[in-house]
C-alpha cells in the first residue's frame, strides 16, 4: 500500500486532500506545523484527523519560521521592499518540512492542498497552473526544489473550489467550517504596519516634476500601485510609482507612471531549466493577475531582465515574478529592480 503525507492547516483544502487519498486506499499521515504563537485551526486539524482514522504529526517550526518568514517579512518592508511570505514559507519552510517527514516514515508521497497539479511525463516532472483558473495557486510554489516534484502530489490541481467544498459538505468533514486564510497568517488580522516601529520621516516627492509635496511617516508604510493612505492631497488621484530607500523618499504620480516594462529579477529558481539566454513566455508579477507576454533575458546564474511587451501596472520590488509556458510553471524570483521613465 502507497503511503502518503498531507500537511494538513485545519483549513478545508487540506483536509479534503487527505480525504481523497483515503478514498484511493492509501496509508494516509496528516502533518501540522506549528509556525507562530497560538496557531489557528491546530484542534480543527486534530478532528479531522480523527475523523478519517489517520495519524496526525504536530511540528513544532516556529524558530525557522520566524528565521525564514518573519523577520525577511518586517525586514523587508524596512527597506520600501513588498514581500511575499507564503512564497518564502513554502520554499523554505512548508516543503522542506514534509520531504523531512515524509522521508522519515518511508513515505513514498507528500502532499498539500494547493490549487495546482504535477504532470509526470517521459521521465521528467512539471509543475502546472490548477484547472480552477480563479483559484490556481501555482504562482506560491514557483519556489520549491524540482526535485521534490517526484514525490510531490497536488489532488486539489483537478478540482474547482466549489467542487472541494461540497466534497467536504457531503462527507461532513470537520474541516469545512474551518475559515479561508486570507491575510498574512502570523499578523492575526492585523496590518504589517501597525507592527512595526515608526520609522524616520521623509519626503513625498511627486515624479514628473521632481516637487516635494509633502512628508511620509516611513517607507515602510507604502508600496508601488498603493493610491490610499499617502498622507497628501491632490486635485486627481495620485499613486506610488518608486520607493528610493537611499534617499528616504516616496514617489507619487499619475498612475500611467506605475505602468512598467522593464524590470530585474533575482534569487532565481527554476523548474525547468532555461535552454538559451533569450526567451519569450508569460510572467505573473503578482498572483491576482493573468500571465503577460515578456521576454527573459538571462544576465548571469541568478538575474535576468524581464522585458513585457505591453507595460503592465505596479512591478514591485519583493514581490516575486513568475515565468509561465502556457500551463507550465518555468521558475521565478524576486523583483529588485524596475526601469521607469523618469
Amino acid at each position: 500500500m502507497e503511503k502518503v503525507v498531507v500537511a494538513m492547516s485545519g483549513g478545508v483544502d487540506s483536509a479534503v486532500t487527505a480525504y481523497l487519498f483515503t478514498k484511493e486506499n492509501k496509508a494516509v499521515e496528516g502533518v501540522f506545523f506549528i509556525l507562530f504563537d497560538e496557531p489557528p485551526n491546530i484542534e480543527l486539524a486534530k478532528k479531522t484527523a480523527d475523523f478519517l482514522k489517520i495519524k496526525l504529526h504536530i511540528e513544532d517550526l516556529r524558530e525557522d519560521f520566524k528565521k525564514y518568514v518573519i523577520n525577511p517579512f518586517f525586514e523587508g518592508y524596512k527597506k520600501g521592499l513588498t514581500p511575499n511570505p507564503c512564497i518564502l514559507c513554502n520554499r523554505y519552510i512548508k516543503f522542506p518540512a514534509l520531504k523531512r517527514i515524509a522521508d522519515k516514515v518511508s513515505a513514498d508521497f507528500f502532499a498539500t492542498g494547493h490549487y495546482a497539479r504535477v504532470l509526470k511525463k517521459n521521465g521528467k516532472c512539471f509543475l502546472l497552473k490548477g484547472t480552477d483558473k480563479k483559484k490556481d495557486q501555482s504562482y506560491f510554489l514557483y519556489g520549491i526544489n524540482r526535485l521534490f516534484l517526484n514525490q510531490l502530489v497536488l489532488p486539489l490541481g483537478e478540482y474547482t473550489k466549489q467542487q472541494v467544498k461540497d466534497i467536504a459538505e457531503q462527507a461532513q468533514i470537520p474541516s469545512k467550517v474551518a475559515e479561508e486564510s486570507a491575510e498574512v497568517c502570523f499578523l492575526k488580522n492585523k496590518r504589517y504596519y501597525e507592527i512595526l516601529k515608526p520609522a524616520s520621516y521623509g519626503p513625498i516627492v511627486e515624479a514628473s516634476t521632481g516637487k516635494i509635496i509633502g512628508q511620509h511617516r516611513g517607507i515602510h508604510l507604502f508600496t508601488i500601485g498603493q493610491r490610499k493612505r499617502l498622507g497628501v492631497s491632490s486635485s486627481h488621484p495620485l499613486y506610488v510609482v518608486k520607493i528610493e530607500p537611499a534617499i528616504n523618499a516616496v514617489y507619487v504620480d499619475s498612475k500611467e507612471k506605475a505602468f512598467m516594462k522593464k524590470f530585474y529579477v533575482k534569487q532565481l529558481n527554476w523548474l525547468v531549466m532555461p535552454e538559451t539566454n533569450i526567451f519569450t513566455c508569460e510572467v505573473k508579477i503578482r498572483y491576482a493577475m493573468n500571465p503577460e507576454k515578456a521576454l527573459i533575458t538571462l544576465i548571469d546564474e541568478d538575474r535576468v531582465k524581464v522585458t513585457f511587451d505591453e507595460p503592465q501596472f505596479a512591478p514591485t520590488p519583493g514581490q516575486s515574478a513568475v515565468f509561465y509556458n502556457d500551463e507550465v510553471v518555468l521558475g521565478g524570483g524576486v523583483i529588485t529592480e524596475t526601469v521607469q521613465g523618469f
